[in-house]
């Protein structure tokens, strides 16, 4: 486990599905960060908080992407609530830049 992810309340099986799913689903130049409580190692409980940035965004197939990135991150790690955002390389929306900020990069 590399530092950066030790302050993660994920473990190493959970942290290397949600990196392995991205790069299947959302392919090569994908980042991922952990963000909210789960990156946070001093709070408890809370849902998994990702955000993922991809470099060949599409709005016409994103749904179905994030779809699919939620179902088979369910058949990995098991039923958990999970707030997914998946934005642009530029996304310099406010909850792009408080996640990006606030989270952990683990891909």
């Amino acid at each position: 486990m590399k530092i950066y992810e030790q302050n993660l309340r994920l473990t190493e099986d959970e942290i290397k599905a949600i990196k392995e799913i991205a790069k299947e689903i959302f392919g090569k130049g994908v980042k991922v960060w952990i963000f909210g409580s789960r990156a946070d190692p001093n709070k408890k409980g809370g849902d998994i908080d990702i955000y993922i940035e991809i470099p060949n965004f599409e709005k016409t197939d994103i749904f179905d992407k994030k779809v699919k990135y939620l179902v088979n991150l369910e058949e990995k790690i098991g039923e958990q609530k999970i707030d997914l955002i998946i934005a642009p390389y530029d996304c310099k929306k406010f909850y792009c830049l408080e996640a990006k900020n606030t989270g952990i990069r683990i891909l």
